[in-house]
């Protein structure tokens, strides 16, 4: 039996370096909050169709961490 994996029905084209940056955050990420991450991000990218450049993948990716990160200060 395999695990339970949420569909993304969304197909996203990422250079290696930015693909390279996600995997490198959702691996800083707890193993349970990664699917999370990743449906966030490419919901955020989605939204601005195919011509999203770096910086739009920095500010997805800050707005897909939110909630599942803990501030270690606190």
């Amino acid at each position: 039996m395999t695990a339970f994996a949420p569909e993304i029905a969304t197909m996203l084209a990422l250079k290696d370096r930015q693909l390279a940056t996600v995997m490198t955050a959702a691996d800083k990420l707890p193993s349970e909050k990664r699917g999370v991450f990743l449906q966030r991000v490419v919901a955020s990218l989605s939204l601005r169709g195919t011509g999203f450049n770096d910086d739009d993948l920095d500010d997805a990716m800050r707005r897909a961490l939110v909630g599942l990160i803990q501030n270690s200060t606190a």
